[in-house]
């Protein structure tokens, strides 16, 4: 089996997890509004989504890199469910509650962990090899 196909079974397998939970969930709310409860009209919304999922799928044939490939597949995993949720119901079904933290679910973990590794990925290969700042 291609390794993108494998991919897309995971894609799909990680979505459908957190579709499960959100389904099977006793604690749950209907999140109405984006990342931290910040309101957004729905027209930016799925204008900015539709956006972001065609720019992961159009990346994620770009790179050659197959880490790459999987952080592209957790993120675009986690995009897709909440995006299910958004069309099925009108909001993102969160229940995850830690108290401490806004309430989230595990696509939202998805995208995290995926941007996370990105973020230090990049810090990691920007850093300047000499000890000098890079100007």
């Amino acid at each position: 089996m291609k390794t993108n196909t494998k991919l897309i079974f995971l894609s799909l397998f990680l979505a459908s997890i957190d579709q499960t939970v959100k389904y099977f969930s006793n604690k749950s709310i209907c999140n109405l509004n984006i990342a931290w409860s910040l309101p957004v009209p729905p027209a930016i919304f799925y204008f900015a989504w539709g956006a972001i999922i065609s720019l992961l799928i159009y990346i994620f044939f770009k790179t050659k890199s197959f880490f790459q490939r999987v952080i592209l597949t957790f993120i675009f995993s986690g995009a897709v469910s909440n995006l299910i949720d958004r069309i099925r119901l009108g909001c993102v079904v969160d229940y995850i509650d830690l108290k401490f933290w806004p309430v989230f679910n595990l696509a939202d973990t998805y995208i995290t962990i995926g941007i996370i590794i990105i973020v230090i990925n990049f810090i990691k290969k920007s850093k300047p090899r000499s000890g000098l700042p890079n100007f």
